[in-house]
Protein backbone atom coordinates (compact mmCIF):
# COMPACT_ATOMS: atom_id res chain seq x y z
CA UNK A 1 0.00 0.00 0.00
CA UNK A 2 1.43 3.35 -0.97
CA UNK A 3 0.96 6.68 0.84
CA UNK A 4 -1.90 7.79 -1.41
CA UNK A 5 -3.92 4.63 -0.78
CA UNK A 6 -3.13 4.84 2.94
CA UNK A 7 -4.49 8.39 3.09
CA UNK A 8 -7.62 7.42 1.16
CA UNK A 9 -8.33 4.55 3.52
CA UNK A 10 -7.57 6.03 6.92
CA UNK A 11 -7.73 9.83 6.83
CA UNK A 12 -11.54 9.96 6.44
CA UNK A 13 -11.71 8.50 9.97
CA UNK A 14 -9.45 11.18 11.45
CA UNK A 15 -12.08 13.31 13.21
CA UNK A 16 -13.92 10.30 14.60
CA UNK A 17 -10.68 8.75 15.86
CA UNK A 18 -9.61 12.04 17.43
CA UNK A 19 -12.88 12.16 19.41
CA UNK A 20 -12.33 8.59 20.57
CA UNK A 21 -8.74 9.39 21.57
CA UNK A 22 -9.91 12.49 23.45
CA UNK A 23 -12.54 10.43 25.23
CA UNK A 24 -9.87 7.92 26.30
CA UNK A 25 -7.22 10.42 27.39
CA UNK A 26 -9.25 13.43 28.50
CA UNK A 27 -6.69 15.88 27.12
CA UNK A 28 -6.19 17.34 23.66
CA UNK A 29 -2.40 16.87 23.54
CA UNK A 30 -2.59 13.27 24.75
CA UNK A 31 -5.36 12.56 22.23
CA UNK A 32 -3.21 13.94 19.41
CA UNK A 33 -0.26 11.82 20.56
CA UNK A 34 -2.41 8.70 20.77
CA UNK A 35 -3.85 9.33 17.31
CA UNK A 36 -0.38 9.90 15.89
CA UNK A 37 0.80 6.62 17.47
CA UNK A 38 -2.19 4.84 15.93
CA UNK A 39 -1.41 6.20 12.46
CA UNK A 40 2.24 5.26 12.88
CA UNK A 41 1.31 1.71 13.83
CA UNK A 42 -1.11 1.49 10.91
CA UNK A 43 1.58 2.73 8.53
CA UNK A 44 4.15 0.27 9.86
CA UNK A 45 1.72 -2.63 9.41
CA UNK A 46 0.07 -1.30 6.24
CA UNK A 47 0.91 -4.35 4.16
CA UNK A 48 -0.19 -6.82 6.84
CA UNK A 49 -3.55 -5.27 7.77
CA UNK A 50 -6.70 -7.31 7.25
CA UNK A 51 -9.47 -6.01 4.99
CA UNK A 52 -11.63 -4.99 7.97
CA UNK A 53 -8.89 -2.63 9.17
CA UNK A 54 -10.67 0.28 7.49
CA UNK A 55 -13.78 -0.15 9.63
CA UNK A 56 -14.24 2.21 12.52
CA UNK A 57 -14.79 -0.69 14.94
CA UNK A 58 -11.40 -2.17 14.06
CA UNK A 59 -9.67 1.20 14.34
CA UNK A 60 -11.31 1.97 17.69
CA UNK A 61 -10.31 -1.44 19.06
CA UNK A 62 -6.77 -0.89 17.86
CA UNK A 63 -6.67 2.57 19.48
CA UNK A 64 -8.10 1.28 22.74
CA UNK A 65 -5.49 -1.49 22.88
CA UNK A 66 -2.73 1.01 22.11
CA UNK A 67 -4.03 3.30 24.87
CA UNK A 68 -4.14 0.44 27.39
CA UNK A 69 -0.62 -0.67 26.45
CA UNK A 70 0.71 2.87 26.87
CA UNK A 71 -1.07 3.28 30.19
CA UNK A 72 0.33 -0.01 31.51
CA UNK A 73 3.81 0.92 30.33
CA UNK A 74 3.54 4.31 32.02
CA UNK A 75 2.48 2.73 35.31
CA UNK A 76 5.22 0.12 35.16
CA UNK A 77 7.92 2.68 34.42
CA UNK A 78 8.61 3.70 37.98
CA UNK A 79 12.26 4.30 37.27
CA UNK A 80 11.39 7.58 35.54
CA UNK A 81 10.36 9.08 38.88
CA UNK A 82 13.75 8.35 40.38
CA UNK A 83 15.88 9.76 37.57
CA UNK A 84 17.62 13.01 38.41
CA UNK A 85 17.56 16.00 36.12
CA UNK A 86 21.00 17.61 35.75
CA UNK A 87 23.86 17.22 38.13
CA UNK A 88 23.84 15.67 41.56
CA UNK A 89 20.54 15.64 43.44
CA UNK A 90 20.02 18.00 46.31
CA UNK A 91 19.10 16.73 49.77
CA UNK A 92 15.44 17.80 49.43
CA UNK A 93 15.09 15.82 46.21
CA UNK A 94 16.66 12.74 47.80
CA UNK A 95 14.39 13.05 50.82
CA UNK A 96 11.38 13.29 48.54
CA UNK A 97 12.47 10.19 46.59
CA UNK A 98 13.04 8.20 49.78
CA UNK A 99 9.66 9.29 51.16
CA UNK A 100 7.92 8.40 47.90
CA UNK A 101 9.57 4.99 47.75
CA UNK A 102 8.67 4.32 51.41
CA UNK A 103 5.08 5.32 50.71
CA UNK A 104 4.87 2.97 47.71
CA UNK A 105 6.35 0.10 49.75
CA UNK A 106 3.94 0.79 52.57
CA UNK A 107 0.98 0.87 50.19
CA UNK A 108 2.06 -2.41 48.60
CA UNK A 109 2.20 -3.92 52.10
CA UNK A 110 -1.30 -2.65 52.84
CA UNK A 111 -2.59 -4.19 49.61
CA UNK A 112 -1.11 -7.55 50.64
CA UNK A 113 -3.00 -7.27 53.95
CA UNK A 114 -6.35 -6.98 52.16
CA UNK A 115 -8.47 -10.10 51.75
CA UNK A 116 -7.26 -12.15 48.78
CA UNK A 117 -10.09 -11.24 46.41
CA UNK A 118 -9.86 -7.52 47.17
CA UNK A 119 -6.07 -7.53 46.82
CA UNK A 120 -6.30 -9.36 43.52
CA UNK A 121 -8.89 -6.98 42.08
CA UNK A 122 -7.20 -3.78 43.28
CA UNK A 123 -3.92 -5.10 41.83
CA UNK A 124 -5.59 -5.79 38.48
CA UNK A 125 -7.42 -2.46 38.33
CA UNK A 126 -4.96 0.04 39.80
CA UNK A 127 -1.53 -1.46 39.23
CA UNK A 128 -2.07 -3.33 35.98
CA UNK A 129 -4.57 -0.70 34.68
CA UNK A 130 -7.05 -3.34 33.59
CA UNK A 131 -10.61 -2.35 32.76
CA UNK A 132 -13.65 -3.63 34.61
CA UNK A 133 -14.52 -5.70 31.53
CA UNK A 134 -11.14 -7.44 31.59
CA UNK A 135 -11.41 -8.14 35.30
CA UNK A 136 -14.94 -9.46 34.83
CA UNK A 137 -13.72 -11.82 32.15
CA UNK A 138 -10.86 -13.11 34.32
CA UNK A 139 -12.67 -13.38 37.66
CA UNK A 140 -16.26 -14.14 36.66
CA UNK A 141 -17.54 -11.36 38.93
CA UNK A 142 -19.99 -8.80 37.57
CA UNK A 143 -18.75 -5.30 36.81
CA UNK A 144 -21.00 -3.93 39.55
CA UNK A 145 -19.38 -6.20 42.12
CA UNK A 146 -15.93 -5.29 40.86
CA UNK A 147 -16.68 -1.57 41.16
CA UNK A 148 -17.90 -2.02 44.73
CA UNK A 149 -14.85 -4.10 45.67
CA UNK A 150 -12.50 -1.50 44.16
CA UNK A 151 -14.30 1.35 45.94
CA UNK A 152 -14.25 -0.42 49.32
CA UNK A 153 -10.64 -1.51 48.95
CA UNK A 154 -9.57 2.04 48.05
CA UNK A 155 -11.43 3.36 51.06
CA UNK A 156 -9.72 0.85 53.36
CA UNK A 157 -6.31 1.57 51.88
CA UNK A 158 -6.79 5.31 52.14
CA UNK A 159 -7.84 5.09 55.78
CA UNK A 160 -4.97 2.76 56.70
CA UNK A 161 -2.43 4.77 54.73
CA UNK A 162 -3.55 8.03 56.34
CA UNK A 163 -3.24 6.55 59.82
CA UNK A 164 0.27 5.32 59.01
CA UNK A 165 1.43 8.62 57.49
CA UNK A 166 0.13 10.47 60.56
CA UNK A 167 2.49 8.41 62.71
CA UNK A 168 5.38 9.20 60.33
CA UNK A 169 4.83 12.94 60.62
CA UNK A 170 4.23 12.95 64.37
Amino acid sequence: MDAKEFKQRFLPHHQFLYRVAYHLTGQAQDAEDLLQDLYLKLWQKRNELPAEAVTEAYLVAMMRNLFIDQRRQHRLDTSAELKCEDGPPDQLNLDHQVDARDAVNQLEGLIRQLPTREAQIIQMHEVEARSYEEIERDTGLSQGNIRIIVMRAKKKLKHQFQSITKTWTS
